[in-house]
C-alpha cells in the first residue's frame, strides 16, 4: 500500500487488488480538511507485481488531482 499524506491539498491511498494473475490499483483520493466524499477508482493496469500496480496508480491519482486543480 502506498500513502502519500500530502500532495497539494490531497490524501492519497493506492492499494493493489489482485485479479486472476494480474494486479490493478484502488486508488482512493481524498482532500484535506474537507467533508468531501474520497474520490475512489480502480485503476486496470494489469501489471504483474503488486508493487508496479500500485505505482501506476499513484501516477493516476497525482494526474487526477493536477487535473481538478488546474480545471478551476
Amino acid at each position: 500500500m502506498i500513502v502519500e499524506s500530502e500532495y497539494r491539498g490531497f490524501r492519497i491511498e493506492v492499494n493493489a487488488v489482485a485479479e486472476r494473475d494480474r494486479f490493478n490499483a484502488e486508488v482512493r483520493v481524498l482532500q484535506l480538511f474537507s467533508r468531501e466524499k474520497p474520490h475512489v477508482e480502480i485503476v486496470s493496469c494489469w501489471k504483474q507485481a503488486a508493487v508496479l500496480a500500485e505505482r501506476a496508480g499513484a501516477v493516476y491519482a497525482r494526474r487526477w488531482v493536477d487535473s481538478r486543480l488546474y480545471s478551476e
